[in-house]
């Protein structure tokens, strides 16, 4: 007859506790930006002048004068402004369980007698 007993063995595994969840969103801002600009004005001034014109001075001409401005250039590029980093770290520590365990016990009851010759 063999007398058997539970014996308690405990160990770990892993399970999925949960999980972090890093996203990006984006968000547009409006931004302002003040830009100096120059441009050009003409102004015409009439001035008399005394005397007189000969015929060869009389006749049609043209002037152009080109006017200039300056008109505001936007551009936009894509910077890195900073990087995510993600890192785990196991940290041990220890549980205590309890769990009952089954025994068998062996009562032996010895109802023998010996007769002894004297």
């Amino acid at each position: 007859m063999r007398r058997t007993e539970e014996e308690l063995a405990a160990g770990a595994r892993e399970v999925e506790a949960g999980e972090v969840r890093v996203r990006k969103n984006v968000r547009t801002d409006r931004e302002s930006v003040e830009v100096p600009t120059s441009h050009e004005e003409v102004s015409v001034e009439r001035v008399p002048l005394p005397g007189e014109a000969t015929e060869a001075q009389i006749g049609e001409a043209e002037v152009v004068v080109p006017v200039t401005e300056e008109e505001v250039v936007i551009s936009k590029r894509p910077i890195v402004e900073e990087e995510i980093h993600i890192r785990k770290k196991v940290v041990e520590d220890a549980e205590v369980v309890e769990e009952d365990v089954r025994r068998e016990e062996m009562d032996v009851e010895d109802d023998t007698t010996f007769r002894r010759d004297t």
